[in-house]
């Protein structure tokens, strides 16, 4: 597919990496193999700033106008807000686009996507899981706004966990594109399927929330909080800090919460029996029990951190390789190749 126009809905630091990765690559490429990348974010400053960072050549004010003739779209905008975006861009994209998105969750935009895109594009859910090793021990923050991309680096998808979900249908041509995409930004592709994906979302990312959320419950909001308040310290903080986001962060994850509950549903059974068997040992004083309890999370723990500062995973190699479609040749016209193209007329 000759690759000449991108547009990017949404900025936050990992669509403005993905931006600066391409134009990367197409700088490379010569003068003829520039690719002309249009964004828009509801922030206009933000917009503009990724603009000022040479991520954009050009910035539009309204998502439609921002996907014409675009080759590729991409959409990094809050769960919240990914229904309404789908909706607008709809009628702006030309028959045979390529698009995909970046969101946690898979399957609300999965069946979004099939509901509301014209069924002469091509989506591909996308979900970019930042390689440890790359960005420290500190988290990339999801939050928006300039202050955010400083963050952004045509670097920073080196390693990343590239999740990708397509429909049943989705051509073979197109699911070699969207692996040579991922390898194009330094990325190692990873198809996925949508329940299973968000799934696995559930342990990392909600159920910590909830956790948090009941523990103050358990604490902030009984009778003796005045005199526990006393003895809290740094440990009780880290562990409720996710209840304390910014008020646009917490209504992303609260969305996020809502549209996989099927899956949380789940895991707070297996969390509920955990906690009725811890309290079932304390009080009958299985001392013996609960060491090895303690010993067995702890390993668990000090193994996942271990695995975590190595990246994408020590033992275990890039995982999912060996699910990844043939793409080498993919990759090498992925900005002047013809083949897709043919393909799609």
């Amino acid at each position: 597919m000759n690759l000449e126009q991108v547009a990017i809905i949404g900025v936050e630091p990992i669509s403005v990496s993905i931006a600066l990765k391409l134009k990367e690559i197409s700088a490379g490429k010569g003068k003829g193999a520039a690719i002309h990348i249009t964004g828009y974010d509801a922030d206009t400053k933000a917009a503009d700033l990724a603009r000022a960072y040479g991520a954009f050549d050009k910035v539009e004010r309204q998502p439609g106008p921002a996907c014409h003739n675009a080759d590729l779209v991409i959409i990094s905008v809050p769960l919240s807000a990914m229904r309404d975006t789908f909706a607008a861009i709809a009628a702006h994209l030309q028959p045979g686009s390529l698009v995909t998105d970046t969101a946690r969750l898979k399957a609300p935009v999965m069946r979004w996507a099939g509901e509301l895109l014209p069924d002469n594009v091509f989506f591909v859910g996308g979900h970019p899981v930042i390689n440890p090793a790359v960005i420290g021990a500190e988290p990339l923050d999801s939050g928006r706004g300039g202050a955010q991309l400083e963050k952004a680096d045509a670097a920073l998808l080196k390693d990343a966990l590239y999740c990708l979900t397509p429909a049943e249908n989705t051509p073979a041509q197109v699911i070699d594109f969207f692996s040579a995409l991922a390898l194009a930004l330094g990325a190692h592709p990873y198809f996925i399927d949508t329940v299973e994906h968000d799934g696995l979302q559930v342990g990392s990312e909600e159920l910590p929330d909830l956790l948090a959320v009941a523990l103050l419950r358990a604490t902030v909001e009984t009778p003796g909080w005045q005199e526990m308040r006393k003895f809290a310290s740094y440990s009780f903080a880290t562990a409720t800090a996710s209840a304390a986001s910014p008020e646009r962060e917490a209504r992303e994850r609260h969305t996020a919460i809502l549209l996989n509950r099927e899956h949380i549903v789940k895991r707070l059974n297996i969390l509920v029996h955990e906690l009725i068997l811890l309290r079932d040992m304390l009080a009958q004083g299985e001392t013996g029990a609960l060491e090895k309890m303690f010993a067995a999370a702890s390993e668990g723990r000090a193994h996942w951190i271990a695995d975590r500062v190595q990246g994408m995973w020590g033992r275990e190699g890039y995982v999912g390789m060996e699910q990844v479609p043939s793409a080498g040749s993919q990759l090498r016209q992925l900005f002047f190749g013809e083949a897709l193209s043919r393909r799609r007329r």
